[in-house]
């Protein structure tokens, strides 16, 4: 069969279009965002729930996952998945007015849409996040990790570190938990903007990361944004007061 010139220009200009719409699979704003959000906040068991969360917000990732995106938008895309490796964590663990004033780079607002790349960039961050009530149990928790390390480490206390721990969240901290859980720490970004929660996110790091952990007994040591949300500026006196309560049990004076 001969085909005419008309029929083979015909052929070719159908299978450029073809080359043109297929593409490789490549990096999607919501892989390179959920590894962005699990690298700063150092827990990589959050990565499928993070992934679950912004690919149901975002139908383009999975256009892009697929190699289905024309040149074009595959090239917009890329261009958005480098600012994400660029960008730093302060959008997550910076300071209350980095993570509130925190958005997604021009780039992928462009390959994403303005809305689109603002929800998954919050759903991201929101995903590495406890809820409130675990918040505070962990908040507890992080106290005690101090104090345990501190009574041990320093003043060589000879007890098992997990029963040590386990007694002082039975004891020392039980007062702060408990007041910790009356306030709204669900954390939320957007139309959703949870200052509390950015705070308290703030005084967990803080206190997670003191350099001297024998520092959790001094005032000191505990920065505004705990008094502001999680331990009341009156409150935190007695806490320190339990603490040091604790630690004399074990024959410790501080």
């Amino acid at each position: 069969m001969i085909l005419s010139t008309f029929a083979v220009i015909g052929l070719s200009a159908c299978d450029a279009a073809k080359d043109a719409l297929s593409a490789d699979p490549q990096t999607s704003y919501c892989e390179a965002i959920c590894d962005w959000a699990v690298e700063c906040s150092g827990d990589t068991s959050t990565l499928d729930a993070c992934l679950e969360a912004t690919r149901a917000t975002n139908d383009n990732c999975a256009a892009a996952e697929n190699g289905e995106l024309d040149p074009a938008n595959s090239k917009l895309v890329e261009d958005c998945v480098a600012t994400v490796e660029a960008d730093s964590c302060d959008g997550l663990t910076g300071s209350v007015e980095d993570q509130g004033a925190a958005t997604p780079s021009s780039e992928c607002i462009a390959s994403e849409g303005p809305t689109v790349a603002l929800d998954a960039y919050n759903d991201a961050r929101t995903s590495q996040q406890a809820g409130g009530d675990d918040f505070c149990e962990d908040l507890g928790g992080s106290i005690c990790a101090n104090v345990v390390d501190c009574l041990i480490g320093d003043f060589g206390v000879d007890e098992a570190t997990d029963a040590l721990q386990a007694a002082c969240e039975a004891s020392a901290v039980t007062a702060l938990v408990s007041t910790c859980k009356d306030v709204d720490l669900e954390p939320g970004y957007g139309a959703d903007a949870n200052v509390n929660r950015m705070s308290a996110n703030v005084c967990a790091q803080d206190v997670s990361g003191l350099a001297d952990s024998c520092d959790v007994f001094s005032d000191e040591a505990w920065p505004a944004e705990c008094a502001a949300v999680v331990v009341e500026a009156d409150a935190l006196p007695g806490l320190i007061l339990n603490l040091i309560a604790f630690a004399e049990e074990y024959g410790v004076t501080l």
